[in-house]
Parts: C-alpha cells; structure tokens; sequence
C-alpha cells in the first residue's frame, strides 16, 4: 500500500479506511481484511504504548515502596527495645544543694541524675520499675519528716526474666544518712554477707514481704509476711544492727526500724562515678 499513513493519527487511519472501501469496491475479500488489520493495528499501537509505558512505571514505583520499606524495618530492629520506658523529661532532684554535695562526697561521684519520686511518676512498683531498673548504679533516697536516709547499689535495679520471678544478685551496698540521724552526712558499712539485692518481677516478691530486698535490711513495698507486698512503694521497712551504727547517732535505735512506712519520700539518682 503506497500511503504515507502516520503512527499516531488513529483518526487519520479510520478515514483513509473507509474512503479506501468505497473507492475499491472491485478489491478482493482478502485485500479488505489486510486493510482492516492494517489500520486496526495502527490505531491500537499507541493505546499499547501507553499501557506499557504505564504498567513500567508501576513496576519502578512498588520496588521503590519495597526497599523504602526494608530500609524502615531494618534501622528499626536496630534499635534497642525497651520495656515500658517512660517519656524523657527533666526532672528536679527534692535534695538542697547541700544534701546533693553531702551525697556526692559520700559515694565519690561526680554527677546525679534523678530519675525517678514518688511525687512526680507515681508511687506503684511499676512506676518505680519503669522509671529507675537497668540504669547501673543507683541510689535510693528516701525522705520521712526530718529525716533523710537510703542506700547505695552499685549494680543498679535489675529486673527477672519473668513477671512472677524474683531476680538475686550481687552488688556493693552501703547505707547513708544524710539528715536527722547524724550530725553531718554519714556513710554506714554493712556486712558482705549482705552485699546484695533481690528484685521481684511485677507480679512477685522479694523475700515473700516486699518488692525489693537491699542489703537485707531495707524492704521497698513492704506488706509484711504473709501479706505480700503493698501497692504503694513507699511502704518501706529498715533494720540496722547497732553494732554497724557509727558514732554519733542522735536518734532513739528502736525507731530506726520502720522509720518509713506509708508516707515516706522516695526518689532514686543515677550515679555517675
């Protein structure tokens, strides 16, 4: 066929067709359906172009989607995984500038970052756990009217595998004073035997009474056996021996057990050595 007929004039095809059928009426059955599929082809071509060109481009879109996506999801498992970790905001210690450098001096730290007070995260076990377990070395700081006292734990607050689980383990302990039983801050020695802590796990206990046993001797979350521990952390409940008290101590010995219970001030420090 001897026409100069252009790729992309469909229109064009279809009249040079139908003029061809009129003026050709003598042409074969066969020399007709050749045309037909001629311009039937040359009007299709472009819409064929298209979907190709359209379908590509699809393609090039959702294997950018999936490896955006594989990107996303591997920086994610990069990071580390924490449980129930609180919303970090500042918080302000409740020790005066003079209880801070008395605390610094005694365990020979240079810095302390509160992390968790009774009065600002709540005062249930769970809110002590989410706040203040897995910083490494703590200290514990607990306020009951005039006096202000708590415990050193080198190892920090480390929770069980298991919610009903209590975790043991060892760790340096000593006891302080920081007001109200000493004339000046004062460091109390306990026995190694005692160099340790137990943690329960949300739902357990620690030495049947408490939530968390320090030194032997201080129970956060007493409840007393065979209660179990309280829900309210504050419950607190210390014994010391007289013969570990250092000289100078100004208050009555028998009170110095259960000095805390229901009420008391608790807070817990990083300590950066």
């Amino acid at each position: 066929l001897a026409l100069q007929i252009p790729r992309r004039s469909p229109r064009l095809s279809l009249s040079l067709l139908f003029l061809l059928s009129v003026s050709s009426s003598s042409s074969s059955d066969s020399t007709n359906r050749n045309l037909f599929a001629l311009s039937s082809s040359l009007v299709l071509l472009p819409l064929v172009h298209t979907m190709a060109a359209a379908w590509s481009a699809l393609m090039l879109m959702v294997m950018f989607l999936c490896v955006a996506w594989d990107h996303v999801e591997a920086r994610r498992a990069q990071q580390p995984v924490q449980v129930r970790r609180m919303q970090s905001r500042p918080i302000v210690t409740s020790l005066s500038m003079s209880e801070q450098e008395g605390l610094l001096g005694l365990l020979n730290a240079t810095e302390l970052d509160t992390r968790y007070r009774t009065s600002v995260d709540g005062t249930s076990y769970w809110d002590l756990l989410g706040y203040a377990s897995g910083l490494g070395p703590v200290v514990l700081v607990i306020r009951k009217d005039q006096y202000l006292f708590g415990a050193y734990i080198s190892e920090g607050i480390q929770m069980p595998d298991g919610p009903t689980d209590s975790h043991r383990y060892d760790s340096d302990v000593l006891w302080f004073s920081l007001a109200g039983h000493f004339d000046e801050p004062t460091k109390i020695e306990i026995p190694q035997e005692n160099q340790g802590v137990t943690v329960a796990g949300r739902e357990g206990n620690a030495d049947e009474s408490a939530n968390v046993l320090i030194g032997g001797a201080l129970w956060l979350g007493w409840g007393n056996y065979p209660r179990g521990p309280s829900s309210d952390i504050r419950s607190c409940f210390q014994v010391s021996d007289s013969e570990y008290v250092p000289e100078g101590y100004t208050r009555v010995r028998e009170e110095l057990t259960g000095s805390v219970y229901l009420g008391g001030y608790v807070e817990v420090l990083h300590v950066v050595q």
